[in-house]
């Protein structure tokens, strides 16, 4: 006797029944015990509508515009590198730091290592910028970096922004044939 399923293990063994519906009729709703836990969308609810169409984009791969703005953004920044690698070779005397320091205030001699730090940093950024512009990827980083490629200071101080400048315009133009 304790071998045989009782009423409820055979109910929850046995399919639920099968009905036969017609074409022209709609399903009777599930009993409440056999509803599902969780509503769970199909991905053809989801479908664009038909009156809808993807803007016309050129197809990527057509121009040479992001490897111009790729080749202007690293310009910038090993320009910018050369200049800092330029200034920490060629360091001034003893005297002419001292001058330099006692005839400025503290304030313009932070400022100016700030500058430099920022400089530094956006070197790199530049550099980040136009090896993703000349692969063409994620347009969006790469007008962040090449922003930053104008706060660079190169051998003479602002040649490296300028060419930075020519970079962010040509990172503006060669937007349709990024990838991402």
């Amino acid at each position: 006797m304790a071998s045989e399923p009782t009423e409820d293990e055979r109910r929850r063994d046995s399919p639920p029944p099968l009905e036969f519906v017609r074409p022209d009729e709609g399903q009777a709703p599930l009993p409440a015990r056999d509803q599902p836990a969780a509503w769970v969308p199909r991905p053809e609810d989801y479908r664009p509508p038909d009156q809808w169409a993807p803007p016309a984009r050129p197809p990527p791969g057509r121009s040479n515009l992001p490897k111009i703005a790729g080749v202007l953004l690293v310009l910038a920044g090993v320009i910018g590198m050369a200049g800092a690698i330029y200034n920490a070779v060629t360091l001034p005397s003893v005297a002419e730091y001292a001058d330099f320091v006692n005839n400025n205030t503290p304030e313009l001699v932070a400022v100016l290592q700030i500058c430099g730090l920022v400089s530094i940093w956006s070197q790199a950024l530049a550099i980040l910028g136009g090896v993703m512009a000349f692969n063409r990827m994620n347009w969006r980083l790469t007008l962040v970096c090449a922003v930053f490629s104008l706060f660079t200071l190169g051998i003479f101080y602002f040649e490296a922004s300028a060419i930075g400048l020519l970079g962010l315009i040509v990172t503006v133009l060669a937007r349709p044939y990024f990838v991402t």
